[in-house]
C-alpha cells in the first residue's frame, strides 16, 4: 500500500502543476476561452477522485467467529471494543488518521423520536400517556409515562421467539440513557469525540445499550502505516443477530464494499447462520469479491493434522455456496497477541507463551497469515488502487498534451507575421467547426440514447415491483397472508389483557416479516440493481464503439491539417479503451441506493379495530347474561377477538406494504437509476471527447490577441516557452509514474 500511496502523491504533485501551468497560459493572452475552463475543471476532478476514493473492506461473520479479533490483528493493535450489545452500532469503520480518536455520530431527537413512535406501534393501550400528542423524549412526562408503562409489561412479553423483544430493549435503552447522553443530542444530527488519552473510554459508551440506542455510526481513526488514507476496515455486527434490522445495516455496507473478508471460527466451523448469510451475500451478487478466514483456535484443536482436516472440510463446504473460495487458515488471537506483546496482561503473555510452545501450529498459521496479506495486498494494490491510478493517469496525459499542443500553436503564430497567422488560424477554424459538429453529434446522440436507456430501465423496475410480473411484491404479500399465529399459545396471555397479547402477536409478526425482509427480499433488490447496472455499462459501451472512428477521423484530419503547417510534433494515438468504471461516477457523486434499513410503517389502527370488535363481543356476553341464555367461555370471546385483530393487523400490513414498496420504487427510479444514467453518459462523453480540448478553442481570437502583443513578441515567446518546458517535464514525471502503476498491475 505504500506504493500506492507513494504513486497517488506523485500524481496529486503533477496534476497540481498542470493545473498551475493552465492558469498561467490563461493569464499570458488575458483569454477566458472555455477550453481553459475545461482543462481547470478536469484537473479539479483528478484530485478529487484521488483525494476522495476510499477503499472499504467489510469483515463479517456469525457472533463470536473473532471478526473484532482479526480486526484487531490486521491492524496490529487492540483498537476494537468486543462482545458488542444488541443495539450498538452495526458498523464500526476504521481508518488511518493524524491521532487516535474516535468519532460517534449520534442520532438527531427527530430521528430517535421516529424511532420511538415506530415502536410503539400497538403498544398495549393509550392510557399511560399523559399527553396524547406525538411522543417526544425531550419532555419530562413522556419519559415518566413510557417508563411507568415498559415497567408494567411482564418479562414474558420483554421475550420473542427465545430472544429479546428488540423494540422493548430499544425502548428501554431509549429512557434509561437520557439524562446521561441529552447534552450531546441535538437537532441536528451531532458527534462526540474521545481523541488520543481519552479513546479507549468510546468502549464504555459502545458497550452500554443505554448510551449506544443513541448512536447512528462509529469510525475510529487509528495511527501507525498499517493503514493508508484510502483504505477503510469495518468490523460489522454478527450477521446471526436477532434484530434484522441490523442485518439489513449490513447489507447496506456491504454495497459498498470492494472486499469483504468472511471469519468462520475453527470452533464451531460453519453454522446454519453462516450458510443462511452466504447465501444472501451471493444473491446480492457480490459474493466474488469474498476472502474467508477460518480463525484457529489453538486450544481447539490437538495436533495440526486435525486442524487442517476440518480447514478442509470448510472449504469443501464452502464450495458448494460460492464459487472457488479463497480460506486462509490462522490464529488472529495469536497473531494479535504477537503484536502487542509488551501491553499484554501477565494471564495473556502465559497463554502466548504456551502457544509459541507449538512451533507447527505457529509455523502453519504465520504461513496463512503471510498469504492473506499478499492476497489483501494484491486485491486492493492491484485491482483497485492501481486501477484508478491508471485511470487518472490517462485523464491527466489528455490535460497535459492539450495544453501542450495550445502552447507550440500559439508559439507557431508568434512567430508569423499577421497575415500568415491569420490565414493559418482561418484554416483551422474550419477543422474546428468539423470537430464541434462531431462533439455535438456525440452529445446529442448520447442524450439521446441514454434518455432511451433510462426510460427502459425505469419500465424494468416497474416490473420488478409488480404484483403480477416481479419476484417481489407478491412473494411478500404472500408471506403475509401466511404467517400462522398459534393462538394456543395466547389462552394464558389473555388473561393479563386482550392489548397486551395484541402487542405481543403483533412483536413476533413483524419480527418474522423484517427478517424476510432483511433475508429474501432486500438482497434479490440489491443483486436485481447489480445486475441493472451491468446492462447499463453494456448497453453504453455498445453506444460508444462506433464513435471511436469518428472521434480518431476528425483528431487525425486536424492533425494533417497542423502539419501542412509545420506545427504538429506528434500523431495522436487516441484509441477508446470502453472501460466505464460506474463505480468511481457513484462514489464521485456520492450516489447510494435507498437503504435496505427503511423502516416499514404499520398504523395504528389495527390496535383500535382489534378493540372494538373485542367490546363487541363482550357486549353480546352481556346481553346473553340480561336474557338469561348460555354466555361462552370468556376465553373463547377473548380469542376470537384476538382472530380478528390478527386479521385486520395482516390487511394494514399489506397496505403498508404495496405503499412503502410504491415509494422505494419510486425513489428508486428517479433519485438512483435515472440519476446513474444521467452521470454514466456524461462521463462516457468526457472519455470520447477529452481529447478533442487540444485542438478546440478560439483560434482566430488567439491570432488576433498575438497580432496586438507583438510589441510584447519576446517576452510573451518566454513565457510560452517556460510552460512548454515545463509540461514536458510533468509529462516525464507521468510517464515514469505510469511504468511504477504498470508494474502494479502486472504483479500477483
Amino acid at each position: 500500500m505504500d506504493q500506492y500511496h507513494h504513486n497517488r502523491e506523485a500524481i496529486l504533485k503533477i496534476n497540481q502543476q498542470v493545473s498551475g501551468l493552465i492558469q498561467e497560459a490563461r493569464a499570458v493572452l488575458d483569454r477566458t476561452s472555455p477550453v481553459f475552463e475545461q482543462w481547470l475543471h478536469s484537473c479539479d476532478g483528478i484530485a478529487r477522485q484521488l483525494l476522495d476514493h476510499i477503499v472499504r473492506i467489510a469483515v463479517v461473520g456469525a457472533i463470536k467467529s473473532g471478526k473484532s479479533t482479526l480486526v484487531n490483528a490486521l491492524l496490529e493493535e487492540d483498537y476494537l471494543k468486543r462482545g458488542a450489545g444488541v443495539v450498538t452500532s452495526i458498523v464500526t469503520r476504521i481508518r488511518q488518521g493524524d491521532q487516535l480518536r474516535a468519532r460517534l455520530f449520534l442520532k438527531s431527537w427527530d430521528e430517535v423520536n421516529a424511532e420511538i413512535q415506530q415502536a410503539l406501534v400497538l403498544f398495549p393501550t393509550d392510557e399511560w400517556r399523559t399527553d396524547k400528542q406525538g411522543f417526544d423524549i425531550r419532555r419530562a412526562q413522556d419519559r415518566m409515562d413510557l417508563k411507568r408503562a415498559l415497567e408494567e409489561l411482564d418479562s414474558g412479553r420483554r421475550i420473542i421467539q427465545d430472544s429479546l423483544n428488540a423494540n422493548g430493549v430499544l425502548l428501554t435503552s431509549y429512557i434509561k440513557g437520557y439524562d446521561e447522553i441529552r447534552s450531546f443530542v441535538s437537532a441536528e444530527s451531532t458527534t462526540r469525540e474521545f481523541d488520543s488519552a481519552q479513546f479507549a473510554e468510546h468502549r464504555a459508551f459502545v458497550a452500554n445499550d443505554a448510551l449506544a440506542a443513541y448512536l447512528k455510526d462509529i469510525q475510529l481513526e487509528v495511527t501507525g502505516d498499517v493503514l493508508t488514507r484510502n483504505i477503510e476496515i469495518a468490523d460489522c455486527q454478527g450477521s446471526d443477530s436477532p434484530n434484522p434490522l441490523h442485518l439489513a445495516m449490513i447489507q447496506d455496507y456491504l454495497l459498498k464494499a470492494h472486499l469483504i473478508i468472511y471469519v468462520i471460527s475453527s470452533r464451531t466451523g460453519i453454522r446454519q447462520a453462516d450458510i443462511r448469510f452466504l447465501s444472501i451475500i451471493k444473491r446480492m451478487g457480490i459474493a466474488g469479491n469474498m476472502l474467508f478466514v477460518c480463525n484457529w483456535d489453538f486450544n481447539e484443536h490437538d495436533t495440526l493434522d486435525d486442524f487442517k482436516a476440518l480447514a478442509q472440510r470448510i472449504a469443501d463446504e464452502l464450495g458448494l455456496i460460492v464459487e472457488e473460495p479463497r480460506l486462509f487458515s490462522l490464529s488472529a488471537l495469536f497473531n494479535l497477541f504477537c503484536a502487542i506483546e509488551a501491553k499484554l496482561a501477565p494471564k495473556d503473555r502465559e497463554r502466548l507463551i504456551q502457544w509459541r510452545k507449538f512451533e507447527d501450529f505457529v509455523e502453519f498459521s504465520s504461513a496463512e497469515t503471510q498469504r492473506l496479506n499478499k492476497d489483501l495486498q494484491y486485491k486492493l494494490t492491484r485491482e483497485r488502487s492501481a486501477l484508478l491510478l491508471q485511470n487518472q493517469l490517462e485523464r491527466i496525459d489528455v490535460t497535459a498534451n492539450g495544453l501542450g499542443q495550445w502552447v507550440r500553436l500559439n508559439r507557431d503564430l508568434l512567430h508569423r507575421n499577421a497575415g500568415d497567422a491569420r490565414k493559418v488560424a482561418e484554416r483551422l477554424h474550419s477543422h474546428q467547426s468539423h470537430m464541434d459538429q462531431v462533439q455535438s453529434t456525440i452529445q446529442n446522440t448520447l442524450e439521446g440514447a441514454v434518455q432511451k436507456i433510462s426510460r427502459e430501465m425505469k419500465k424494468d423496475v416497474d416490473r420488478f415491483f409488480d404484483y403480477y410480473t416481479g419476484p417481489i411484491l407478491k412473494k411478500t404479500i404472500v408471506f403475509v397472508r401466511d404467517y400462522h399465529v398459534a393462538l394456543e399459545r395466547y389462552h394464558e396471555q389473555l388473561s393479563t389483557g386482550f392489548t397486551h397479547t395484541l402487542y405481543l402477536v403483533f412483536q413476533e409478526f413483524k419480527q418474522a416479516l423484517d427478517g424476510f425482509m432483511a433475508e429474501k427480499v432486500n438482497p434479490e433488490i440489491m443483486g436485481y440493481v447489480l445486475g441493472e447496472e451491468k446492462r447499463l455499462q453494456e448497453k453504453l459501451r455498445l453506444i460508444a464503439q462506433p464513435y471511436e472512428a469518428m472521434v480518431k477521423d476528425a483528431l487525425l484530419q486536424y492533425e494533417d491539417a497542423l502539419k501542412q503547417f509545420g506545427l504538429a510534433h506528434a500523431s495522436s494515438d487516441w484509441k477508446w479503451h470502453g472501460d466505464l468504471d460506474l463505480g468511481s461516477v457513484k462514489q464521485t457523486a456520492r450516489l447510494e441506493l435507498p437503504p435496505a434499513a427503511a423502516s416499514m410503517h404499520y398504523s395504528a389502527q389495527i390496535r383500535t379495530e382489534a378493540v372494538m370488535r373485542l367490546g363487541f363481543y363482550a357486549l353480546v356476553r352481556g346481553i346473553r347474561k340480561i336474557l338469561k341464555k348460555p354466555v361462552g367461555a370468556e376465553k373463547e370471546e377473548e380469542l376470537r377477538a384476538l382472530k380478528a385483530g390478527i386479521r385486520k393487523m395482516k390487511e394494514e400490513t399489506e397496505r403498508s406494504l404495496v405503499a412503502h414498496f410504491k415509494d422505494y420504487k419510486e425513489n428508486l427510479k428517479f433519485q438512483y437509476i435515472q440519476r446513474l444514467a444521467e452521470l454514466a453518459g456524461q462521463r462516457l462523453y468526457e472519455m470520447l471527447t477529452g481529447q478533442f480540448g487540444a485542438y478546440v478553442g478560439d483560434v482566430k481570437g488567439w491570432a488576433a490577441a498575438i497580432s496586438e502583443r507583438r510589441h510584447d513578441k519576446e517576452r510573451l515567446d518566454g513565457t510560452l516557452a517556460s510552460i512548454e518546458q515545463s509540461i514536458s517535464m510533468q509529462q516525464a514525471g507521468l510517464d515514469a509514474v505510469r511504468q511504477e502503476v504498470q508494474s502494479l498491475l502486472e504483479l500477483h
